[in-house]
């Protein structure tokens, strides 16, 4: 009754946008409340099942987005576009990169993992572990955090030189036991036209890739990733922000995967240092990548307009180009 009162009478969006936010913060909080209850349970009172703890942790994870895309698609309506031709691979690392253009990427590509990956996790600031409730439960969970130190800063301290890509390494400890998935978003910010515009982006439909993000995860984990994952994420209307998600207006966005075959040296050598020595060499060639990303996300855009101009016809299948 609710979802057909919505669809019908406009003024009612705003309502179903503030129950979609309540209903999303309560899941987190109920989730990571429990979360910190059975973290309590495993290192105080069972101890030596304290390994078996993370596939726990792992189901707590997977039940919250569970529960976030059963409101996403029986109650607002929401049907993804899913790439059915992804590969399932649970027991290897990944390493995913994609485009960001709202908020509304993180579950359009959660979506997309779910079931085909481990959920993914991705690297955060280290302040950010102080963050009541949700900075510990991301330090529960295993996410992994990282400390860089400005230019600035290390012209004063000089010895604090390499330390952030070691405290990374040791943060990644309990990260490290098992495969999971590390996702970055590599223009480091969402898209808009004005950011475009400010950074005079060489590039039609992105922003400028921050590559260093990607080089200090490949040099703080070598030998992990045997390939990366990239993911387009692309949406058939201009409005695309939360709010509009979480009121009903957002019904759908294409995902378009690929594999990415860098060259050994950078994904599996140890010797290899993109975010140091290497650093130059590493940049030219994500860049070269970044700008075949863009021409490929104009097709299916384009694809995408096609098929909205000829309803009649049905829908056009997005290729890979």
């Amino acid at each position: 009754m609710l979802k057909f009162l919505m669809q019908v009478v406009a003024p009612f969006r705003p309502l179903l946008g503030l129950l979609s936010f309540v209903y999303i913060c309560v899941i987190t909080l109920c989730l990571a409340g429990l979360l910190h209850i059975v973290a309590f349970y495993f290192i105080c009172l069972h101890q030596k099942e304290e390994n078996n703890s993370a596939a726990v942790y792992h189901r707590l994870y997977e039940a919250w987005f569970f529960s976030v895309n059963i409101w996403l698609r029986y109650v607002l309506n929401v049907n993804w576009c899913l790439d059915q031709d992804q590969k399932k691979q649970h027991d290897s690392w990944h390493l995913v990169i994609a485009n960001h253009q709202s908020w509304v990427d993180i579950f359009v590509i959660f979506a997309q993992i779910q079931g085909r990956m481990p959920l993914p996790k991705v690297f955060m600031k280290h302040s950010l572990i102080w963050v009541p409730f949700i900075g510990s439960a991301t330090y529960i969970m295993g996410f992994p955090f990282m400390r860089r130190y400005s230019k600035v800063l290390l012209a004063k301290h000089p010895h604090l030189k390499g330390q952030d890509l070691e405290t990374t390494r040791r943060s990644c400890g309990r990260f490290m036991q098992a495969p999971n998935t590390v996702l970055s978003f590599v223009e480091g910010t969402r898209w808009s036209k004005e950011k475009h515009s400010q950074q005079a982006s060489p590039y039609k439909h992105l922003l400028k890739p921050k590559a260093g993000g990607i080089a200090f995860v490949l040099q703080a984990m070598p030998d992990k990733f045997k390939e990366v994952v990239d993911m387009s994420v692309i949406y058939p209307q201009e409005n695309i922000s939360f709010w509009d998600l979480l009121c009903g207006r957002i019904k759908s966005a294409k995902v378009v995967v690929r594999s990415i075959s860098f060259p050994d040296k950078i994904l599996s050598s140890t010797d290899y240092q993109p975010a140091g020595a290497h650093r130059a060499e590493f940049n030219e060639c994500f860049n070269q990548y970044w700008s075949a990303k863009d021409k490929r996300i104009g097709h299916y855009k384009e694809t995408l307009e096609q098929a909205a101009d000829m309803p009649k016809q049905g829908a056009i299948k997005v290729t890979r180009v």
